[in-house]
């Protein structure tokens, strides 16, 4: 879904921009302090797909703060007329703004640019994750991943993007009836999980989760892995005999 930052000085949405918002079924949220404080939040605005700045706010506005909303990195619209801000001073703020919605746009336009902005967006974000993952050291990943850690990575890369559910999950890893301290145990291995991919540079949003149902692996992270041979890795590890356990391993 098309997630949309409104910035405007009126928390009402204009009506037409607020019926084709509703038509192509994108979520929005209209805000007028995060074009004040964009430096602050920009984990914030990096939540959405692409921001509309709308006409409320001035061309004075824009200039002194556009370059802290683009340093997020999220693509720029902004609702008013392109030839009229050229003759102007603040002509230079063109070169700053990805897309105009201007008076005369149709709505099949406005759709048009919306979806342009979103794939672009998608794509970039798919592209930076895959260009981050291939510069980490894989090997100090994994060799550092416990028992435990490596069997969670495996078992959710089998599943190739797949939610698995946590009652799954605790079978296969402890071959065990399911308890609550059997599901404690597994968040616990994945939080380490997640601190170990964190301190090897790699993108901790490569492993998913959906609340209170189980965790998942992200097509960026899941290439990574395949990139350098963790099929092979996985067939490995699993044909090793299997120590038998003395204790409880977390």
């Amino acid at each position: 879904m098309t997630k949309i930052l409104l910035l405007s000085k009126n928390q009402t949405v204009e009506s037409n921009l607020q019926t084709i918002l509703e038509r192509i079924n994108a979520e929005f949220y209209c805000s007028s302090s995060l074009f004040y404080q964009a430096k602050d939040y920009p984990h914030v605005i990096q939540y959405f797909s692409l921001i509309i700045i709308c006409d409320t706010i001035s061309n004075v506005e824009l200039a002194q703060y556009i370059q802290r909303i683009k340093d997020c990195g999220v693509p720029v619209f902004r609702m008013g007329s392109k030839r009229k801000i050229a003759e102007t001073e603040f002509a230079w703020l063109d070169n700053e703004i990805d897309y105009w919605i201007e008076s005369g746009d149709s709505d099949s336009e406005i759709i048009d640019k919306i979806a342009r902005a979103s794939f672009s967006a998608i794509s970039n974000a798919q592209m930076k994750q895959e260009e981050t993952f291939s510069d980490q050291s894989y090997s100090n990943f994994i060799n550092r991943l416990s028992k435990r850690e490596l069997q969670l990575l495996m078992c959710l890369y089998e599943a190739n993007g797949k939610t698995v559910s946590r009652e799954l999950l605790c079978k296969k890893m402890w071959e065990m009836e399911v308890s609550h301290a059997r599901f404690s145990n597994l968040s616990a291995i994945a939080k380490r999980l997640k601190l170990k991919m964190l301190a090897a540079g790699i993108d901790t949003e490569g492993l998913g989760s959906s609340w209170g149902q189980g965790y998942f692996l992200q097509a960026p992270l899941i290439t990574f892995l395949r990139n350098n041979d963790f099929d092979n890795y996985c067939k490995a590890m699993s044909s090793r005999p299997v120590a038998t356990e003395v204790q409880v391993d977390n």
